[in-house]
């Protein structure tokens, strides 16, 4: 897959969001979010699959420690259109990451027990408009 943008020395804290807005291909095989230490030490794998890999309208999430991949979980929601806009918010939690896509959320375990995102990678078939990094809102915001 095209790498589209990775952001490294980041230090994301437990609290932080991540924000993704684009646009997929008109001939979008998929497109990829990852998240973690570095490129070996991935925390969350967001792998969205249109029809890549023998899968069609999937999403597929998993996590890579020290280079090696651990146990593929799918999700049961495909929110994403060829062609169509992109928002998906990562909200990085103690011992979770909270997705929020299209209007669907769900949640992945930090099996890495990473207290700092430092790394970004966005690749495929997306164009990539806005990657925002925000901190925790505060209640009096």
């Amino acid at each position: 897959m095209e790498t589209k943008l990775i952001a490294t020395h980041l230090q994301l804290q437990h609290g932080d969001t991540i924000l993704v807005i684009g646009r997929c291909r008109q001939d979008a095989k998929g497109f990829v979010v990852n998240l973690g230490q570095d490129c070996e030490n991935v925390i969350l794998h967001f792998n969205t699959r249109f029809n890549y890999q023998k899968d069609v309208n999937a999403i597929v999430c998993n996590f890579k420690k020290l280079g090696k991949w651990g146990a593929e979980e799918r999700l049961n929601v495909f929110p994403f259109e060829q062609g169509g806009k992109v928002k998906i918010s990562f909200t990085f939690l103690t011992s979770e990451i909270k997705v929020l896509a299209e209007g669907h959320e769900f949640t992945f375990p930090n099996r890495l027990d990473l207290d700092v995102i430092s790394y970004i990678a966005v690749q495929g078939d997306i164009n990539l408009r806005v990657l925002k990094l925000a901190p925790p809102r505060r209640v009096d915001e």
